[in-house]
């Protein structure tokens, strides 16, 4: 579980995983703020505003996926590559804000106006925070495939250290190499992720 090939293979999946979840995700959420920003289903009580079946399907299977695809990045990416681990957060709470600012522009959007601040604000603080660290980490992650650490000259902090040892001996700078693999691994897992997610959506918005 912590050879070369898990460690690529993990990277991938985790990456692919989230960016189908967090797509749903919002497609699920852009649906919900067009119908006001509720919706229900199902219940012995009438109700007003009835979720359409891709809301109510996806909505649940996309937090469940991401969480997994964190815990995937974890347990076997464990350093190696784009860090999917910092990214989630920011990824889920910008991502999401953007849909409330969209939604504030519609009459009465105040409200959605003030969640897409706070939103945004706690996407990106700890992203800030931990760039203090160096863009490099936050692209390339903290070790190879072959969990051989990077050094960069500067000192690790408590979130870098998941699956990388940057005080080993062996440390070295990461090579256009380590880069091309990282980004070459993440970038179209994103791609591939964000046009599935799509693909998912718009089918069982069709079927419904």
């Amino acid at each position: 579980m912590n050879g070369p090939a898990a460690r690529v293979l993990g990277s991938a999946v985790s990456w692919l995983l989230f960016s189908i979840s967090f797509t749903l995700l919002y497609q699920v959420s852009a649906v919900v703020m067009g119908l006001g920003g509720f919706c229900a289903s199902g219940g012995p009580y009438v109700i007003e505003t009835q979720c359409p079946d891709a809301v109510v399907i996806f909505a649940p299977l996309s937090i469940f996926g991401g969480l997994i695809s964190a815990a995937i990045g974890l347990l076997f990416a464990r350093g190696f590559g784009t860090p999917l681990v910092i990214w989630a957060w920011p990824i889920l709470f910008v991502g999401l804000g953007i849909d409330f600012l969209l939604a504030s522009f519609v009459p009465g959007g105040v409200a959605n106006l003030v969640v897409a601040i706070v939103f945004i604000a706690m996407g990106l603080a700890p992203l800030v925070i931990v760039l203090r660290v160096g863009a490099a980490r936050l692209l390339v992650g903290t070790t190879n495939a072959y969990d051989r650490p990077f050094r960069d000259g500067r000192g690790p902090t408590p979130i870098f250290h998941i699956g990388g040892r940057s005080d080993d001996e062996n440390a070295a700078p990461a090579t256009a190499g380590d880069w091309a693999r990282a980004l070459g691994i993440s970038l179209p897992s994103i791609l591939i992720g964000v046009w599935l997610g799509l693909l998912l959506f718009r089918a069982a918005a069709i079927a419904s």
